[in-house]
Parts: structure tokens; C-alpha cells; sequence
């Protein structure tokens, strides 16, 4: 007979394909390469789903504040979306300000941790492109 630990152990493996191991499912679920994109002011979070999102299942959740701010903010228009970027233009607006994005992960009722931004200033990000 199995011990339950390793038939839990061997259902996760079974159902949630590519996670390691050794590292808790929610951990494979975090999203990846979370990161700001700047054109013109116009401000996209982009991110890449986590190792264990192999299909279009997953569902994402998207949160911003304002450096220095104690409380994150939900982005309406990307709580429970399935694409891999989030227009964060009006909430990054004072170009001056630096900024943080974060997003995280749902999948089969499953919740990853979140997975945040490197500190973000538009104007900064335009003045390194030009």
C-alpha cells in the first residue's frame, strides 16, 4: 500500500505536468518575466504564464501602486483575463512617479504568489529608448 504523501505526491505530478518536485504547486503556477513595456507613455505590463501553465486554462489577475503607496490597487479590466499583458497607461500616468505592477495566477483553483515589477518611471523608460 502507498503512503498518502507520495500518492498526493504522485497525483500533482500526474496533473499538474513540468512542476518540480520539490517546489509547492503554486510556486509553478507564479507568472514569469513580469515587466514593463513603455512606447510613447503608453504603458503595457507584460508577463509569461508560470512553468506548470502549459495551456490556456490559467487566469490572471493584475495589481499596481505607486512607489512609496502601501496598498495595491486591482486593475478592473485585467482581474480574470487570459492574455499575457495588461494596459497600465492611465494608472502609470505622472510620468515623473515610479511605479509597480504585479500580477498572479489562477489555475484549478490553485493560487500562485504574486510575481511583481522592478521599480517602473515612464519618464525614465522613454528617456533610455531614445
Amino acid at each position: 500500500m502507498m503512503p498518502k504523501c507520495c500518492f498526493l505526491g504522485f497525483l500533482l505530478g500526474v496533473l499538474l505536468p513540468g512542476v518540480v518536485e520539490t517546489q509547492p504547486a503554486n510556486e509553478s503556477l507564479k507568472p514569469q518575466r513580469v515587466h514593463f513595456q513603455s512606447r510613447n507613455f503608453h504603458n503595457i505590463l507584460h508577463w509569461q504564464p508560470g512553468r506548470a501553465c502549459l495551456g490556456n486554462n490559467s487566469i490572471y489577475f493584475v495589481q499596481y501602486k505607486m512607489y512609496g503607496e502601501r496598498q495595491w490597487k486591482n486593475k478592473e479590466n485585467c482581474w480574470g483575463i487570459q492574455e499575457f499583458f495588461c494596459d497600465l497607461t492611465n494608472e502609470t500616468s505622472d510620468i515623473w512617479e515610479p511605479y509597480y505592477g504585479r500580477v498572479k495566477t489562477t489555475l484549478a483553483g490553485i493560487h500562485s504568489g504574486w510575481t511583481m515589477t522592478q521599480r517602473f518611471t515612464p519618464w525614465w523608460e522613454r528617456a533610455k529608448g531614445v
